[in-house]
């Protein structure tokens, strides 16, 4: 049960990683992107600066975490299918 959860916990981490690739590409390829006419949210512009400065880092390690966590749950979700 420990393994299940250890699993779960990396394909959350790797998911988040990949959110914050996502954002920071779309905030340095288009600034304005998440940005409303007539409206400043502080919150949202430090979060894109954030995913600005953090994008690529974010995507090398999120995207390798995701992927491998979510094999070796597959494969431990076979192997315990096949026991019974």
């Amino acid at each position: 049960m420990k393994g299940k959860k250890g699993c779960a916990v990396t394909i959350f981490v790797g998911l988040l990683l990949i959110a914050v690739f996502a954002v920071g590409l779309v905030c340095e390829k288009n600034p304005g992107a998440f940005q409303r006419k007539y409206h400043y949210d502080f919150a949202l512009e430090q979060f894109c600066a954030f995913c600005r400065n953090w994008w690529l880092p974010a995507g090398i390690i999120g995207i390798p975490t995701f992927l491998i966590s979510l094999i070796i749950s597959l494969r431990r979700e076979s192997r315990e299918s096949n026991k019974y």
